[in-house]
């Protein structure tokens, strides 16, 4: 960005925001970004990494691995995209990457029993999510977006102190060995299911605000309507 617009402050570039669009070096800088973007949020396919990452602490899971940290890749995109978005490359390249993430995290995420192994796969689902709306460009998708990327943070690092809870308590995350907690773990199970809820995107929860707001985005975004808003679906 410096060798095509001789700046570096971000409030700046927006001022111009079609300059690096323009220029020749629209190709390599699109690609520099996406290739830190994608292997810091997990895109497919350099997803494999962020599930490796379990072994983890728990805390460290959960603010890191699921919840703050991976989101910057997402984060970067969000904030190039008045710089690099709404091209037909980035309209193009995210949401198939995006969506393509999005259902080989969710297909990967039901096989697991491990509890926290199940959680980082549905994270990897998310953040292919985010990413695919982000390629939409369309400014309703763009605010789902952000909205869920608030409310994944919210009830995916919570269900990650639950899942901890549980390993610390019993000892053990299968949940081919875990049942009957309710009662043992009161608090735990209504955290779990608060945070749960919110996941499936159910009202009066953050994730319900979130999930109503996206899918309108990428119903009415145009041509491709319909597959993005069945890839988000399913």
């Amino acid at each position: 960005t410096i060798g095509v617009t001789g700046e570096i402050e971000m409030s700046v570039l927006l001022q111009s925001p079609d300059v690096i669009k323009n220029s020749g070096l629209y190709l390599p800088v699109f690609l520099l970004v996406l290739g830190g973007a994608f292997t810091k949020s997990a895109q497919f396919p350099f997803h494999f990494w962020l599930p490796n990452a379990m072994e983890a602490p728990t805390p460290v899971s959960a603010f890191l691995h699921s919840a703050t940290m991976v989101k910057a890749g997402v984060y970067l995109l969000m904030r190039m995209h008045p710089l690099l978005g709404d091209t037909v490359l980035w309209t193009t390249v995210l949401p198939i990457f995006g969506g393509a993430t999005l259902l080989v995290g969710t297909i990967l995420a039901v096989r697991q029993t491990d509890l926290k192994l199940m959680l980082a796969y549905t994270t990897v689902a998310s953040l292919g999510l985010l990413v695919m709306l982000v390629g939409t460009s369309w400014e309703k998708a763009l605010e789902g977006a952000v909205l869920y990327l608030v409310a994944h943070s919210l009830f995916k690092g919570a269900l990650f102190m639950v899942a901890g809870l549980v390993d610390h308590e019993t000892g053990t995350r299968d949940i081919t060995k875990l049942g009957g907690l309710r009662g043992a773990m009161p608090i735990t199970f209504a955290a779990a299911c608060l945070a749960a809820l919110s996941m499936c995107g159910l009202p009066p929860f953050i994730g319900f605000i979130a999930k109503e707001v996206l899918y309108e985005g990428t119903w009415n975004m145009g041509g491709a309507a319909l597959l993005v808003t069945g890839t988000a679906v399913v």
